[in-house]
């Protein structure tokens, strides 16, 4: 669609840029090289926060990753900026579409090499390159940073149990914790992931408002408009609690008030849907290039078991052309005391630039 100069250096220009996704406009910014085009692209991905093109991170990373050669397109996420639509009740299929619109439109540019147009995706971000690499073809690569192998509801678990630890919790406070984000996560699903592991918890540990919710959930089994008062109950009995800093009632309690028993039930299947997406689903089928990169002290999902479980599905997707990069030190966001890990943008643009040339 329409473009304008917007920026450039000594060795990239910028320029506003539109293209669609279903009914929805999203502006953005398109970061190339000076050099002669048609160059290969890549797409950044935001995580949750779904950031627009002004977030000095997404900046930063077009000014950085464009000295591979590439251009790359940066985009304000549904409603922000001049983005049109909203991110509330939006799905990760709802971001996958997204993500392949904008390699689509990519490839219909002529400054741009159709066949060598991939993804870089943050987070949740992460997720939404594996899903958007095993559905359409026309991704050429994908680069998932702090993108975990695992479900969302267990890398929820595991966020709160890492923080809270790291914040000095006593294990009862972990523990107690740790129950509280199953039982939340439980709520959100057609069938509990976690009901035995919540009763045995809920058993050693004692009475609390655990014991209300275990009772409604999976005894009393009620339909979802009479659990909207009870889980707003709940939310109002744990938030003042110190050991409840992690799961962020006041938040959840926010996106309440903007809710009705009516309407809680459409809500409560889509998140339940977010919430069981399974990177197993969508690594198996993915086949192009991949950059799995980690942060070691990332406190938001498992390294470990991200690694090998990427390991495990890109194999089974008989996928040779794997690289994974684990940053020491590094938190989520791959940051060390607030600044980009050392070689972390090195070792995308120099992958990138293998690629290129191969």
């Amino acid at each position: 669609m329409g473009t304008a100069s917007t920026g450039e250096s000594e060795t990239w220009t910028e320029e506003d840029v539109m293209f669609v996704s279903g009914p929805t406009e999203l502006s953005g910014i398109l970061t190339q090289p000076i050099e002669k085009s048609p160059h290969p692209a890549i797409v950044l991905l935001h995580g949750s926060e779904r950031a627009g093109i002004d977030s000095t991170f997404y900046t930063e990373h077009s000014h950085n990753l464009v000295k591979s050669g590439h251009a790359v397109l940066r985009y304000d996420s549904p409603g922000v900026g001049r983005s049109t639509g909203s991110v509330i009740g939006e799905s990760l299929e709802d971001r996958t579409r997204e993500a392949i619109s904008a390699v689509r439109y990519l490839q219909s540019r002529e400054d741009i090499v159709s066949e060598a147009v991939g993804l870089w995706g943050h987070s949740q971000g992460g997720w939404i390159c594996q899903m958007a690499a095993a559905e359409y073809d026309g991704v050429a690569f994908i680069i998932p940073v702090s993108g975990p192998g695992v479900t969302p509801a267990q890398q929820e678990v595991h966020r709160v149990e890492m923080q809270s630890r790291a914040a000095g919790f006593t294990e009862d406070e972990v523990a107690k914790a740790v129950l509280m984000r199953r039982l939340l996560v439980d709520i959100v699903l057609p069938e509990p992931m976690f009901k035995e592991a919540n009763m045995d918890d809920a058993r050693l540990i004692g009475s609390g408002p655990w014991g209300n919710v275990i009772e409604w959930l999976y005894h009393e089994k009620l339909e979802p408009e009479s659990q909207f008062a009870k889980s707003i109950e709940t939310l109002v009995a744990i938030k003042d609690e110190s050991w409840a800093r992690f799961l962020f009632a006041e938040q959840i309690l926010q996106m309440f008030e903007g809710l009705s028993p009516e309407t809680w039930g459409n809500v409560k299947a889509s998140l339940g849907a977010v919430m069981t997406v399974d990177p197993e689903n969508f690594l198996t089928k993915v086949k192009v290039p991949v950059l799995a990169i980690f942060g070691e002290a990332d406190a938001y999902l498992p390294v470990a078991k991200s690694v090998d479980l990427y390991r495990r599905y890109l194999g089974e997707a008989g996928n040779e052309e794997v690289a994974i990069r684990i940053f020491s030190d590094a938190d989520h966001a791959i940051l060390v005391d607030g600044d980009p890990a050392s070689g972390y943008y090195d070792t995308i643009v120099e992958w990138l630039s293998r690629l290129a040339l191969s």
